[in-house]
């Protein structure tokens, strides 16, 4: 991706009374305003689980250059870390912090990427996962 390349901060993995969190600190209540489209596909099983994702945003580019075109997320998720193939494109620079519901039984696996105003993604962050009973 060149200088168009986005870097993402390591992400760690936290689930404590059923919330998964990425590294972050922002609170859930900005994501109701946010500009936010999702794609679950009919095949993944829908419930009352949920799953509480937050991130660090990037501040500079692949080549250290700082980053002035940053224009929102995109949460890639499903049950299994090599397909994932739902998505939430957010369109909210200043949202670090996301829930995830109406998720199905199973082990859920989530990652997100940054994405620039031309449309241009950084890499995959870590992958971490949630198991909904």
């Amino acid at each position: 991706m060149g200088d168009c390349a986005l870097k993402m901060s390591k992400l760690t993995c936290v689930v404590v009374l059923g919330v998964l969190a990425l590294a972050g600190c922002h609170s859930h209540e900005d994501s109701a305003a946010a500009d936010t489209t999702t794609s679950l596909p009919s095949n993944l099983p829908q419930g009352t689980g949920t799953a509480t994702l937050s991130w660090e945003a990037p501040t500079t580019t692949t080549t250290g250059a700082a980053l002035t075109d940053l224009a929102g997320y995109r949460i890639y998720y499903g049950l299994s870390a090599d397909d994932l193939s739902a998505t939430v494109q957010i369109a909210t620079v200043g949202l670090e912090t996301y829930v995830i519901d109406n998720l199905g039984q199973g082990t859920w696996y989530f990652a997100v990427r940054a994405v620039t105003s031309a449309g241009a993604e950084s890499s995959l962050s870590d992958v971490v996962s949630k198991t909904i009973s």
